[in-house]
């Protein structure tokens, strides 16, 4: 009776694995096709290169405005002082790109983070891996998030977006 437990506990132990690795519903997605065809990263890839555009601007302006500042005949002391106060502005304006750059991926990250949870929770799904990781098998939920996506819209609300096509207006 004794080897008859045992051996059903051993049989048990030796086949739970297979059953829990059998059990588990993985689901895999395409990530460079949901960034690729989710409108929020092209709306925040657009945003992103429009603020690096507008450091890049601003520091050809510094570099200009230097220069005309050297061909004056100012003390070396104005010189430097203008320098570190050009070299500021530069700084400030390279802080404001990060934090849009960081903001934006966050945001972007989180949306299709969440797009993914929603759409693996609705199927039942225990874990879900990017394409590129997996060889063989997984239920590819690539497009029913990428439809989730186009319905949530952009990462970009309309007021900034708005905002960004009245600065481009005025220049």
């Amino acid at each position: 009776m004794k080897r008859l437990i045992l051996l059903t506990f051993l049989s048990f132990l030796f086949f739970w694995p297979g059953y829990a690795i059998s059990a588990s519903k993985v689901g895999i997605v395409d990530g460079e096709k949901l960034f690729d065809e989710y409108q929020g990263a092209q709306d925040a890839t657009k945003k992103i290169s429009d603020a690096q555009d507008d450091l890049r601007n601003a520091i050809t302006e510094s570099e200009k405005v230097y220069t005309e500042f050297e061909k004056s005949q100012k003390s070396e002391t104005e010189k430097l002082s203008k320098q570190k106060e050009l070299q500021a502005k530069i700084d400030l304006k390279a802080k404001e790109t990060k934090k849009v750059i960081e903001s934006l991926s966050i945001k972007l990250e989180d949306d299709i983070l969440q797009a993914i949870k929603q759409i693996s929770s609705e199927k039942g799904l225990d874990v879900v891996f990017d394409k590129r990781a997996v060889l063989f098998g997984g239920v590819d939920i690539t497009e029913t998030v990428t439809e989730a996506l186009k319905k949530k819209g952009s990462v970009l609300g309309q007021n900034e977006i708005s905002d960004d096509v009245q600065k481009k207006k005025k220049k």
